[in-house]
């Protein structure tokens, strides 16, 4: 009968899932930013495959939309304790 919460490792994916949705979300709060700044100010959406980045842009939010529950559950899983 082994507990399937052992604190140090629940500890240990929480951070880690909370780091690397931190990162995933500034990875595309940075690629959004850069897509609007080519595609609405300097408007050379043409010369440099806009619809690529915005697929990319997507895509990256899409991820961190799959990572943050796992945060969200590690950390009530901690929080719970």
């Amino acid at each position: 009968m082994r507990s399937l919460q052992n604190s140090r490792i629940v500890n240990l994916f929480t951070v880690g899932d909370g780091i690397t949705s931190t990162l995933t979300f500034a990875a595309a709060c940075a690629s959004a930013g850069i897509t609007v700044l080519i595609d609405n100010d300097l408007q050379s959406c043409s010369q440099n495959h806009c619809i690529q980045f915005e697929t990319a842009t997507a895509m990256a939010f899409i991820s961190w939309f799959t990572a943050l529950p796992s945060f969200l559950l590690n950390f009530w899983s901690l929080a719970s304790r």
